[in-house]
């Protein structure tokens, strides 16, 4: 089961690298969120939702002006899901596209164990730690 679940974690953050090089833009919460992305390799145009300033329409403004395109990363909880919902009903509205999958995918494997993105690299590696104690053996 850890096996399966870090494959399919992995194929969401390679989903996600893929958006990254296509110059979408990715909303997160906050700075945390984006230090867990770029140690898991991930290096896009981060906007913060949290601690901008700026209210969640300018917000998605900004987003919608960078890209047709916008990934939506927001925690798994019920703050970061209504900032989702809201977010992607005004992406949408100025004509851009909101991606809720990659976070949807993501949240279904990892709900029971994780609340947040920040969380997202030590739950890989302890999927690594069950799958491989020893470190791997190839």
């Amino acid at each position: 089961m850890s096996f399966r679940r870090l494959l399919r974690i992995e194929e969401e953050l390679e989903e996600l690298k893929f958006c990254v090089e296509e110059g979408v833009p990715i909303l997160i919460e906050g700075k945390r969120d984006e230090e867990a992305l770029r140690e898991l390799g991930i290096n896009g145009n981060f906007i913060k939702v949290s601690g901008s300033g700026l209210k969640l329409y300018e917000i998605a403004e900004i987003a919608a002006e960078a890209s047709s395109k916008v990934v939506i990363l927001t925690d798994f909880d019920k703050k970061g899901n209504e900032l989702a919902k809201r977010l992607s009903k005004d992406i949408q509205s100025l004509g851009s596209h909101p991606n809720l999958k990659i976070r949807k995918k993501i949240m279904g494997m990892t709900r029971r164990y994780i609340k947040d993105i920040q969380s997202l690299p030590n739950h890989i590696n302890q999927l690594e730690l069950e799958l491989y104690p020893y470190g791997c053996c190839i």
